[in-house]
């Protein structure tokens, strides 16, 4: 009797992922961003605590609903980074950082590193299945990040783009009718279970990839999956073996 990763495999055509601490480690990068900019201008501060309320401010704002025009977003993840970064500083009294300077930490979120078996990974998933990050940050950041880790993608879906973020139903439509397969055959991979459940409740299967290191030093979110996850994966080339991918 077939498993329920030979169904998923079988029916599946193509992958769609969650980006920011699925495939790129948001933490190391932009706690060394904020720590080097913050010494050229003699600013010191607990980094590591501010990168984490800096990632939770800023999805929490898009959770909560951007401002629209027209029906659409009317602001980019680059503008939510300014935006919950300006909010941040103020609030705690860190003084110092010029414009140019936080134009620069904002900017930090361009150069991620990804995670070493997404690396290693995807060009094996490629090869059996379209593949495409559907994310909430924006083009250009997605483009700046996986050109710097060298990932090749068939095309890429960010919000930014269709205009209506995740969770909200008309982006995973949107999503779906973009790569021309019904939701059944498109499966999201992430690390993090609203994601998963929201995209369960639009007619997704879902891959859960475990990512205990996404928030650096303290224990991650999310440290075991939501239990209508279709597949469960230590990482990237698990994910690639359970769907059947040639080494």
């Amino acid at each position: 009797m077939a498993g329920k990763a030979d169904l998923v495999a079988g029916k599946v055509k193509a992958l769609i992922f969650d980006t920011g601490g699925t495939v790129f480690d948001w933490h190391s990068g932009v706690t060394e961003a904020l720590s080097r900019i913050g010494s050229e201008f003699q600013i010191d501060a607990d980094w590591p605590a501010l990168t984490k309320e800096w990632r939770r401010t800023s999805t929490d704002m898009v959770k909560e609903g951007l401002p629209t025009d027209g029906g659409r977003a009317s602001i980019d993840m680059d503008g939510v980074l300014r935006l919950t970064l300006d909010r941040m500083l103020d609030e705690r009294g860190i003084e110092g950082f010029s414009n140019e300077g936080r134009a620069r930490l904002v900017l930090a979120w361009h150069d991620l590193d990804a995670w070493r078996d997404v690396v290693e990974a995807l060009p094996r998933l490629r090869r059996k299945f379209i593949v495409s990050p559907f994310t909430i940050l924006n083009t250009r950041l997605v483009i700046d990040a996986s050109r710097r880790a060298g990932l090749s993608w068939d095309c890429i879906i960010s919000c930014e783009m269709i205009g209506i973020y995740k969770t909200l139903p008309g982006s995973y439509e949107t999503a779906a009718r973009w790569l021309g397969h019904p939701h059944d055959e498109i499966l999201l991979v992430t690390t993090h279970n609203n994601d998963l459940q929201a995209a369960h409740e639009n007619g997704f299967p879902t891959a859960f990839v475990y990512r205990p290191d996404e928030w650096g030093d303290i224990p991650s979110l999310d440290p075991e999956p939501d239990p209508r996850a279709d597949l469960v994966c230590q990482d990237f080339n698990d994910l690639a073996a359970q769907l059947g991918c040639e080494s």
